[in-house]
């Protein structure tokens, strides 16, 4: 209090470290939510307030520094980017695996390898995404290798609620994706020491266990590597809320670093005499700090589990130094520094989930009066870490575990013990395989008891909640959180419960116009929403691919609950091909369907099937009693109310021909979804003619192989006045019709970000 400051310096007006980081914070939000980044002299321009003497000078500072450091990383980023313009290109490249690669098995071989690939000439991105399908040569992390790729700019398709693929490439860092044309491995050794010892280990596990769940576990828990987990294996830790403890993240580092004390300061206490020197549990935080950090090496120090391995050190210094009473302090000087190294990390689910539960065990385990026993504490943090998690979960994964609580009580001890066990068992495998054999045959056994009891946890029906709340819903159920485990006594608790009915109650969004219309982006596929005043239809659910991309669960269920729909009224599927009946399997998973068309287990689509929802008309058009096989039996929708619009499925020249022969007027349409994509062998000129429409929606894959839509049919449809959209360019679709005439909203012109691919538009070809 006796110190003398200067006139801006005073203690009472000197901001917190907190408010400045949160200012900090808001900066690096601000650069990652623009559509493009601003150019040099904008920012300049925010500097001149900095220059004036005013309360708020410092935290503008804060923020203005967040925002600076942002642009410059997330420019760096964009930099190493392969322009569109070269997209397809092939090119000799030589470097090194610069990760453990990815092994995808089909008919008893690998079917695919992927792997970043980290080029030596600076003429290429310097990490690069690459895809190797029938490999002949196994490939080995820190290998160096001679690779023919094709290369692809970065894109990925663009849809609300949806993941975003684009933006997953640009916070890892990856310019550019490839497959390999042809291989050549150097004669040369490469370097990536931490990489290659990483490869052996994994090398050696693989040798002492069988391919099992199990050895997949062990890799997972102590490398990072989690290739050997396949979709219903992640289903699993997903329905029962346990993929933090299988994803090496800020859980399994506090376990390693735990057990690191525990041991070193028992060790360190058999020595009086030493003690006397080092108290022995400052040489138990000095170890749980090195076994942090030698634990993030061996996972490859990646992204989530250098953050966990920061955070654990400054919190671990925060105790040797006996701050640990103020540990929001401390978690926001964790936070600014991950941050300040990785801006990007922002947009990471997994660092505000971490944040979230560790600021959440701190704020209900410290200053109370009386600590509970340990099973009562141990349920009690179990039931705070899922409510108080609640909000973050539903917003970045639309939904929750309500078993998660339950499952996690009795899981968290077990990997508590687990961990350490597979970190001292691959380590003995390596050093001495004698005594590592029985350890991970040991651990193994009791790793296929642990999931064989997640897997019966999981078998149980209706575990996954889905929801996507809006964010208002979500902040105040934050202020609920807060409210609800304030100390006993205090008044306001009982408002904690109030704010979470709002997450809990979701209403549907309302629709803009009386039809609306949403064409997503699922690559080369299809999958339209039609939603009325009080109901919606979806018509195909576009592609699944086994083990890969499944538009269902990552698209058309996220779309659907961010419109607040829980239940579809009817599924209806045009016809049985993959790219349009795919994610079906997904849809019914994640949402209640009350009742279907054209799927497997329902009566097939057939001329004459009608419907009115809130005065609009649906009519099957066809097909009819005739058979028609392929493309030419898909079922073709008829929508009239205000404005009409016609679904035409993977139609050709046949069914056409058959529908202009039958229901010719009916083809009159204001909104076409275009057949078959655009292809060459649909939307002949009399069908074209017929339907007369004012827009024309195509669902195709960016530069996809079939090239559609062709031109021709470019050329048919411009010859008539009729505007054309296409998904592959201009992402997800959405169609308002009303008494305002026909909305098109194009989602990369509207709702893109920086690192997302600019739209084009669809161009007939000379």
């Amino acid at each position: 209090a006796g110190r003398t400051h200067g006139p801006d310096m005073h203690a009472g007006s000197r901001p917190d470290l907190r408010v400045l980081v949160v200012c900090f914070t808001g900066g690096v939000l601000a650069v990652h939510a623009l559509a493009s980044l601003p150019e040099s002299p904008w920012v300049l321009l925010l500097l001149l307030p900095a220059l004036l003497h005013w309360r708020g000078r410092l935290p503008w500072l804060a923020l203005l520094a967040g925002a600076v450091l942002a642009l410059v990383s997330a420019r760096s980023v964009l930099e190493q980017r392969w322009p569109s313009a070269r997209h397809g290109e092939n090119h000799w490249i030589e470097g090194t695996v610069a990760s453990l690669p990815e092994s995808e098995g089909g008919d008893g071989q690998v079917a695919s390898t992927r792997f970043l690939f980290a080029p030596e000439s600076n003429e290429f991105p310097s990490r690069i995404r690459v895809a190797w399908y029938r490999g002949e040569s196994p490939v080995r992390g820190g290998d160096c290798w001679r690779f023919l790729l094709r290369l692809r700019t970065p894109h990925g398709s663009l849809n609300p609620d949806a993941f975003d693929y684009e933006g997953w490439l640009f916070r890892q860092g990856i310019g550019a994706t490839a497959t390999v044309r042809d291989a050549q491995p150097c004669e040369r050794s490469a370097g990536g020491l931490i990489l290659r010892w990483r490869q052996q280990l994994v090398d050696a596990v693989s040798a002492a266990l069988p391919p099992s769940n199990a050895r997949a576990m062990v890799l997972a828990l102590t490398v990072g590597d989690r290739s050997g987990f396949r979709n219903h294996d992640w289903d699993v830790f997903r329905a029962t809320g346990t993929t933090h403890l299988v994803a090496i993240s800020g859980f399994n580092v506090a376990i390693v670093a735990g057990f690191a004390f525990f041991v070193f300061r028992w060790l360190w206490g058999l020595w009086p005499r030493l003690c006397l020197r080092v108290p022995a549990q400052r040489i138990g935080l000095l170890a749980s700090a090195v076994m942090a950090l030698l634990y993030a090496l061996i996972a490859g120090f990646e992204a989530p589990v250098a953050r966990a391995a920061l955070m654990c050190c400054l919190l671990l210094a925060a105790a040797w130094t006996n701050r640990l009473r103020e540990p929001s302090r401390v978690l926001a000087l964790a936070w600014l520094a991950i941050l300040a190294l990785d801006p990007s990390a922002v947009l990471s689910p997994g660092l505000w989930l971490s944040f979230a539960a560790v600021g959440a065990i701190f704020y209900v385990s410290l200053n109370r009066l009386r600590a509970p026993g340990f099973w009562h504490g141990a349920v009690l943090l179990q039931l705070m870490l899922a409510v108080a998690l609640a909000p973050v979960t539903l917003y970045f994964f639309q939904g929750a575990s309500w078993i998660a609580p339950l499952v996690n009580v009795v899981a968290v001890p077990l990997f508590a013990l687990l961990t350490p066990w597979a970190f001292v068992a691959v380590a003995a495998q390596l050093l001495w395989p004698p005594l590592g054999a029985p350890l991970l045959h040991s651990l193994a056994w009791a790793l296929d008891g642990v999931i064989r009891l997640l897997e019966l946890a999981a078998s149980a029906p209706g575990l996954w909640l889905p929801a996507s709340p809006p964010a208002p819903a979500l902040a105040l159920a934050l202020i609920g959180v807060a409210l609800l485990f304030l100390p006993r006594g205090v008044p306001l608790r009982p408002l904690g419960a109030l704010c979470l009915l709002p997450m809990l109650l979701v209403p549907a969004t309302k629709i803009r116009g009386d039809l609306e219309v949403a064409m997503l982006d699922v690559g080369q596929g299809l999958a339209v929403v039609v939603r009325t005043r009080n109901h919606a239809l979806l018509y195909d659910a576009g592609p699944a691919i086994e083990e890969g991309f499944d538009a269902g669960a990552s698209v058309v269920a996220p779309y659907l609950l961010g419109q607040g729909l829980r239940r579809l009224d009817l599924l209806l599927v045009s016809h049985g091909d993959n790219d349009h009946a795919g994610g079906v399997g997904a849809v019914r998973e994640l949402l209640e369907v009350r009742a279907e068309i054209g799927t497997e287990r329902s009566t097939p689509c057939m001329d004459g099937m009608s419907w009115t929802w809130d005065g609009v008309r649906f009519e099957v058009l066809h097909p009819g009693a005739s058979r028609y096989s392929g493309n030419d039996g898909s079922c073709v929708l008829k929508v009239t109310g205000p404005y009409s619009v016609l679904l035409a499925g993977d139609i050709e020249a046949a069914a056409e021909e058959r529908l202009l022969r039958e229901h010719p007027a009916a083809l009159a349409a204001d909104l076409l979804i275009a057949p078959h994509h655009g292809s060459r062998t649909s939307s002949t000129e009399e069908f074209v003619r017929a339907a007369n429409p004012q827009v024309v929606l195509y669902s195709a894959g960016w530069r996809h192989h079939f090239r559609h839509p062709r031109p021709e049919v470019l050329a048919r449809y411009q010859a008539i006045g009729a505007r054309q959209y296409n998904t592959a360019s201009s992402g997800a679709l959405e169609v308002w019709l009303g008494t305002g005439g026909i909305r098109v909203d194009q989602r990369r012109l509207t709702s893109a970000r920086f690192w997302n691919a600019a739209a084009e538009p669809v161009v007939v070809p000379d």
